[in-house]
């Protein structure tokens, strides 16, 4: 028991973004940084007044630091967006929540053995060394999935189709999303809560490329990854016929109206212009000019819609329905208390 005290202390503890002396200055004068430390390596236990103590600070209940992990997740190294720019404390908040969260996923997936293999292409068209591949292997991935050359409805539906682990969580301006693999087999993508719906479906695609391109040495990944999520978006077929094969100009209104189309933003459908030498590089400089003095993060117009992940809500709702899990049970997997499962069983928050 004392050695799941310490692993989940550790995770709540990691979650909560608190270095060891934060949560002890934040308890007081009754648990060191030293106790906690000997919490963490499972040298000691505390008694029940100070686990009381410690659930309250890291915002946990009593019961968390004794739930057995059913399934055990260990991740590959995350690619980041804006990674440099991260603190270390802030990489390892991210990293626990992300192992949390997919290791309840799983969980919840075992409920009725609804995991199937992941369908990749093929490894010589993953290795990529130049933008030509990057295009090859989105119209691979198309192609693999059936989804045609017709505008992506839901970004999060497709990847969620294809057996992708898909979460979204909340990130200030330093994290967009991240990628990586669970168990060295669970494709895993994270985006970031709250931000327009094109963001997110260039973050979601720009993640999928990180998974699937072996990039060779000296070719910038970063560039790859976001040439890859222009690519999935809009095909370079379907840019050539949305706008033709050259053009002086573009306007506001039809960019706009792309955006809506496809839900890619219109500052990527500019960028998507230039790299198929569509518009020349300085009718695109003359864009990111104009983007930069309107305010590049929000752009004219009405917005795409946000989307959100379904697959592991729907599976525990199965289960309630089905009584292979309990209220509780639901609450625990989907990290949320049981008057909300109440609510969305009685239609009131669904």
């Amino acid at each position: 028991m004392s050695d799941i005290f310490a692993r989940r202390f550790k995770s709540a503890r990691l979650k909560s973004g608190l270095s060891l002396q934060a949560l002890a200055d934040k308890i007081g004068e009754s648990i060191t940084k030293q106790a906690i430390s000997k919490y963490e390596q499972d040298k000691a236990m505390p008694d029940s007044k100070k686990m009381i103590e410690l659930a309250k600070a890291l915002n946990v209940k009593l019961d968390y630091f004794f739930r057995p992990a059913r399934v055990e997740i260990e991740l590959s190294e995350p690619a980041y967006r804006k990674r440099s720019t991260m603190s270390k404390k802030r990489l390892y908040m991210i990293n626990e929540t992300v192992r949390d969260l997919i290791e309840r996923y799983v969980e919840t997936e075992n409920l009725f053995n609804s995991s199937e293999p992941v369908k990749l292409p093929a490894q010589d068209v993953r290795n990529i060394f130049s933008f030509e591949d990057v295009e090859q292997l989105a119209e691979n991935v198309r192609k693999l999935w059936n989804l045609g050359n017709d505008p992506i409805e839901s970004m999060v539906d497709v990847l969620e189709d294809n057996n992708f682990k898909v979460a979204l969580i909340e990130g200030d301006e330093k994290f967009d999303g991240l990628s990586c693999w669970g168990n060295k087999k669970i494709p895993i993508i994270i985006s970031k809560k709250n931000c327009s719906g094109d963001r997110q479906r260039s973050n979601l695609a720009h993640e999928l490329g990180h998974l699937l391109m072996n990039v060779a040495d000296g070719f910038d990944e970063e560039k790859a990854a976001y040439r890859f999520s222009a690519s999935f978006l809009v095909p370079r077929g379907v840019a050539y016929n949305e706008l033709g094969e050259h053009r002086k100009k573009l306007n506001l209104p039809e960019l706009h109206i792309l955006k809506h189309k496809y839900g890619m933003s219109m500052q990527q459908w500019v960028y998507r212009a230039k790299d198929l030498g569509i518009i020349s590089a300085s009718h695109a400089k003359d864009w990111f000019i104009w983007f930069r003095q309107h305010g590049a993060k929000i752009e004219p117009g009405k917005p795409v819609e946000e989307e959100n992940p379904t697959r592991m809500r729907k599976i525990v709702f199965q289960g309630l329905a089905e009584n292979i899990i309990s209220p509780p049970k639901a609450a625990e997997l989907l990290n949320c208390s049981i008057n909300e499962i109440k609510k969305s069983m009685s239609g009131l928050n669904i």
